[in-house]
């Protein structure tokens, strides 16, 4: 007598964190919140001061879609090179992940995908902050 294996549904595949996100359209709001926040509060608007702030948010909006495993390609330089001579302090980095953690709760960011983009970006701030 034989006896017959179940056959099991495939285990669902995980949503990818761009996905978890929201998507593109998601991170560009995201982006867009987070820095218009940081460009215009006294503690980090130095960093923002002169700079062109559309091309600022499209960086980072690729950079967080590649990060993200969404279908985008990060085009800008290294993070050490972007911050160069920028002077960036641990205040003014620490400004701008709380401005960040402001946008994602009000995009309705759960905090698993949001710890989990802190993870990944966390490692930055030593080719980030030189003061």
């Amino acid at each position: 007598m034989a006896t017959a294996t179940p056959v099991l549904p495939p285990a669902p595949i995980a949503a990818t964190l761009y996905a978890r996100l929201g998507g593109e359209e998601s991170i560009v709001q995201i982006v867009d919140v987070t820095i218009n926040l940081v460009a215009t509060n006294p503690k980090t608007a130095r960093s923002f001061d002169k700079v062109n702030l559309a091309n600022v948010k499209k960086k980072i909006v690729e950079h967080l879609c590649a990060l993200a495993d969404g279908p985008c390609k990060y085009t800008g330089d290294a993070m050490h090179l972007v911050h160069r001579g920028m002077d960036i302090t641990e205040g003014e980095f620490y400004g701008m992940v709380e401005a960040l953690r402001f946008a994602l709760d009000r995009a309705h960011v759960n905090e698993a995908a949001k710890n989990e983009l802190l993870r990944i970006l966390a490692p930055m701030k030593r080719d980030i902050v030189t003061k």
